[in-house]
């Protein structure tokens, strides 16, 4: 599934990509315009549902290459220098579309 973002330190907009990945969730930012590929990354799908879940402060480390960070029904997802800003409720929903049932 795919999603509509912007990025929060640039302000270009974003397309953020959630699938099933052997080894969890594979999470992929691209430019919006231009289509490319910024940054992937496979995640524990708990790990991150976790995550969203109990909404911890702060900015949340995954697998040491995600971070997430939680505001109100924002999440802001960074793959080291890239970045996209996503709704909350967005990201639920491609999450869960995304997992076995």
């Amino acid at each position: 599934m795919t999603i509509d973002g912007v990025s929060q330190t640039t302000g270009l907009e974003r397309l953020v990509d959630i699938g099933a990945d052997e080894g969890g969730l594979k999470l992929t930012i691209r430019d919006r315009k231009l289509e490319t590929v910024l940054g992937s990354v496979t995640v524990p799908a708990e790990d991150l549902m976790t995550v969203l879940t109990e909404q911890p402060k702060g900015p949340q480390n995954i697998s040491g290459a995600l971070e997430v960070e939680i505001r109100r029904n924002e999440v802001w997802l960074t793959l080291g220098g890239p970045d996209a800003a996503v709704g909350l409720d967005d990201l639920m929903d491609a999450v869960g579309g995304a997992l076995p049932s």
